[in-house]
């Protein structure tokens, strides 16, 4: 993909594994150009059973995943993580917006996958997985929305996934073992699919993240990025951020159709402060 003439430029991996206890690991891998200036960024956000959520995060080198045929292997000794993907379900893309000011492209690479996650100073996570790929050819801000819905739900019978951009007008996409499902009525705890007689669950029984998280990864960015706080607006900058861990029950016409984790998020654009 040919970069943009957009000063703005962002490719973003995002990689995770839940074991069947619950406990989850999150990656992130990325770099982002703005005018002449490139950062890179490398995060992992751990979660125990009985610990809650940490995080760490660096802005040096970077090491990106690799992919090969059915399998991504992502090594970076240097920040103490090792992780690998062996994929189970057909991968799903989708452009999530494009205009005169540039593009957003979302591929997901492997909706559910067979994971093994392993942290240096911490456990190993071995379970079902999950790794996308965003590239954004536009500063996020100029994306007309007012709250944006992301989750994966997987268990060994069904997987979910759901994006929404709610507002402006709103643009959902979901799709259910990778078949795309129009009419979906999402919420924090909850997913409806009218169409196909499907509901599911979420208790929202772990939190990894509610925070400005935003506003502290630009705070980071300064240093690197002179004056880049300056360009982002309020609304943005300051977006409330809910990132949970959940485990879900789907349901078929009110019948248990299968159990599973789920990770999904919501950023709210409205409620700035």
């Amino acid at each position: 993909m040919s970069k943009s003439h957009n000063n703005f430029y962002l490719t973003k991996w995002y990689l995770d594994c839940i074991d069947e206890q619950g406990n989850a690991a999150i990656g992130y891998a990325a770099s982002m150009r703005w005018r002449s200036l490139e950062v890179p960024y490398t995060s992992l956000l751990l979660f125990e059973e009985g610990k809650g959520a940490s995080e760490r995060s660096r802005f040096q080198e970077l090491n990106w995943p690799s992919q090969m045929g059915d399998q991504i292997i992502w090594e970076d000794s240097s920040f103490g993580i090792s992780g690998w993907w062996e994929s189970d379900a057909p991968p799903l893309t989708a452009r999530l917006y494009h205009s005169d000011n540039g593009f957003l492209d979302w591929q997901c690479f492997q909706p559910r996958s067979n994971a093994l996650f392993d942290i240096a100073d911490g456990p190993a996570i071995k379970g079902l997985g999950y790794a996308e790929r965003l590239v954004l050819a536009v500063e996020p801000w100029k994306i007309p929305m007012e709250q944006l819905r992301w989750g994966r739900y997987l268990s060994e019978k069904d997987y979910l996934i759901w994006i929404e951009l709610r507002g402006g007008p709103t643009r959902q996409w979901v799709w259910y073992n990778g078949v795309p499902v129009e009419g979906a009525a999402i919420e924090d705890d909850a997913l409806h699919l009218p169409q196909l007689g499907l509901h599911l669950q979420l208790d929202q029984s772990g939190s990894l993240e509610a925070e400005k998280k935003i506003f502290n990864v630009v705070r980071s960015l300064v240093s690197f990025l002179p004056g880049f706080n300056r360009i982002v607006p309020r609304f943005f900058l300051y977006a409330n951020e809910h990132k949970w861990r959940s485990w879900g029950r789907l349901l078929k016409q009110g019948e248990p159709q299968s159990e599973g984790w789920a990770v999904h998020e919501l950023a709210d654009f409205t409620r700035a402060e």
